[in-house]
């Protein structure tokens, strides 16, 4: 029988460098069960931004807040989306065939796509929080990380792995169904609805974002694999962000 804290240690493991694996669970198959609490993790790594967010709002300017936010992340989950996001940014802008676009996103190496798609969305993220007011700078954090971690859910669930054979990623992928994304779900709305309309709102900008990338995804490579999966979480992010920073104007 799976236990809850173990789920979420098994998930905490695979989406960030937090000390959780003495409790996880090693089987492939677990982390596919564990995949609702893929919100949870990002409910953790969006609070642990906030708090970083929030001493640096103490102690140094309001302009370095967002950037020790942003670092804070990418420190505690090793930059594991990011790398995904560079990695399909390669493949998909220096490939012409399906084939070759898989191949690139193998290749370990920086290419001009990584960086410009690494330079964009990071420098979105950081011009979004940085036009936020201190507390909804906190407030997007949260739930910019939660949809994050919320968008892969539907997209493993309702594409193929592209790749053919035996991958690293394949098992976990193809083992994430429609009962893990309701549970997520459902999750998700918990974690956010304090926040109401807001939530509502990056709600709706996540839905459309992986809508979009799903469709992407399946003419560009015939489904999904673990980096577009990052690079799918990387966009919701700022789309989140960018909700924010509009909605700001309304507040």
């Amino acid at each position: 029988m799976n236990h809850p804290l173990r789920l979420f240690a098994t998930a905490a493991t695979f989406l960030t460098r937090l000390p959780f694996a003495r409790w996880s669970y090693a089987e492939p198959a677990r982390l596919a069960q564990a995949a609702p609490y893929f919100v949870l993790v990002g409910a953790l790594v969006g609070a642990i931004s906030a708090v970083a967010a929030w001493l640096s709002l103490l102690c140094l300017p309001v302009a370095l807040a967002p950037w020790v936010a942003l670092t804070t992340a990418i420190i505690v989950t090793g930059g594991f989306h990011e790398d995904g996001l560079a990695d399909t940014a390669d493949g998909l802008g220096g490939g012409f065939t399906r084939e070759r676009k898989l191949d690139i996103m193998r290749d370990s190496r920086i290419g001009s796509y990584a960086a410009l798609a690494l330079v964009s969305v990071l420098g979105g993220k950081y011009l979004a929080l940085a036009s936020l007011s201190p507390s909804l700078l906190l407030v997007a954090l949260w739930l910019g990380h939660i949809f994050a971690r919320a968008s892969v859910l539907p997209l493993a669930a309702s594409l193929n792995y592209a790749r053919d054979g035996q991958a690293a990623n394949k098992p976990v992928a193809e083992g994430i169904g429609w009962a893990q994304v309701s549970a997520g779900v459902l999750l998700t709305v918990v974690l956010v609805a304090p926040f109401g309309w807001l939530a509502l709102a990056a709600a709706c900008a996540s839905l459309a974002v992986v809508a979009l990338a799903g469709l992407y995804f399946r003419a560009q490579l015939g489904g999904i694999t673990g980096d577009t999966l990052g690079a799918a979480n990387q966009v919701v992010e700022l789309a989140c962000y960018l909700v924010c920073a509009g909605a700001q104007r309304w507040i």
